[in-house]
């Protein structure tokens, strides 16, 4: 199951870093960076707030913008799918 997860998440940070629009440095990192950030959660009496995915919205990147924003989405997804698992 590990393995199935792993290869997931490595085919859509792929997908998203096929489809920037600009040319960027170190682009695969920041979508990692927004990914973890989609994907951070802070819990209170059991019910779960999606903090980092809120704190992404307030970013402004220049370059790629949807992008970063469809790697953050990414994260808060698999963040909800995890909960049902």
């Amino acid at each position: 199951m590990f393995i199935i997860f792993i290869l997931f998440w490595a085919a859509g940070i792929y997908l998203l870093f096929r489809s920037r629009n600009e040319e960027e440095e170190h682009l695969i990192l920041k979508l990692i960076g927004y990914y973890l950030l989609g994907t951070f959660t802070f819990s209170i009496n059991g019910i779960v707030l999606p903090v980092g995915f809120i704190i992404s919205l307030f970013l402004k990147p220049r370059q790629n913008r949807s992008v970063k924003r469809g790697s953050a989405i990414f994260g808060l997804v698999i963040m909800v799918i995890s909960l049902f698992l």
